[in-house]
């Protein structure tokens, strides 16, 4: 009776992946967006020097040799610049804290997503499952009260249980990550436990939010029985 359940878990871990791969595609299409965008900023400000210099020139009736070099090395210095900063950005575990509730879980996904290459591959599965526990609860937390109890949860949950698990486990030298102590389970084995707890979290509390939409849909049936079906 258990092979049912294993096959279906993996199934899931399937798709999960899939899912995974299509938002790392589209998650490089916008690095690249945003690389494209800060190399044209670049380019217009390089350009902008040096057509300065130029008018300059044609005002003033020309510019010493000196001026010109200064004026070339200032555009190439300023192109260098700008198509470098600002970096690509990127989600820290600080900022979890301080993104909104619809934006949370997928803040909060990319986050882990850059933690992955830190964790022990015996941890992918339980990552990806987050990660589909995260999709399902994304457009959820869009109709939560921001102060209200589930929120609250949610964002302890997201931005202070998981962070932490995962910083105290990359704080512990690579050395003894999967040596036993003294519990008996090494910290990688403790780590997969813990991403497999919150991943169940994830989904009980996905469940308590929809339980309000489904006690809703129920009763909106039976309203609409009373009034016309009964009726008829």
């Amino acid at each position: 009776m258990a092979q049912p359940p294993a096959r279906i878990s993996q199934e899931v871990i399937r798709a999960a992946r899939r899912q995974r791969a299509a938002r790392l595609y589209n998650a490089r299409k916008e690095r690249w967006r945003f690389r494209m965008r800060r190399i044209r900023r670049a380019f217009l400000a390089m350009s902008g020097i040096w057509i300065a210099t130029l008018i300059a020139a044609l005002a003033l009736g020309g510019i010493s040799f000196m001026a010109s070099l200064l004026a070339f090395l200032l555009g190439i210095a300023v192109f260098v610049v700008l198509s470098i900063y600002p970096a690509t950005p990127r989600t820290h575990a600080a900022d979890l804290g301080s993104a909104s509730l619809p934006e949370l879980a997928g803040s909060t996904e990319l986050w882990l997503e850059g933690k992955r290459r830190a964790l022990p591959n015996a941890a992918v599965d339980a990552i990806d499952m987050i990660g589909v526990r995260l999709e399902q609860i994304a457009p959820q937390l869009a109709t939560v009260e921001e102060s209200g109890p589930a929120a609250r949860e949610v964002r302890k949950l997201l931005s202070e249980h998981l962070p932490g698990l995962v910083d105290s486990y990359t704080r512990i030298p690579p050395a003894l990550r999967s040596q036993p102590g003294t519990a008996g389970t090494s910290p990688s084995e403790q780590l997969v436990d813990g991403l497999c707890v919150i991943s169940d979290e994830i989904e009980a509390m996905s469940l308590d939010l929809s339980r309000n939409d489904i006690d809703a849909l129920a009763t909106r049936n039976r309203f609409l029985e009373t009034k016309y079906v009964d009726r008829d």
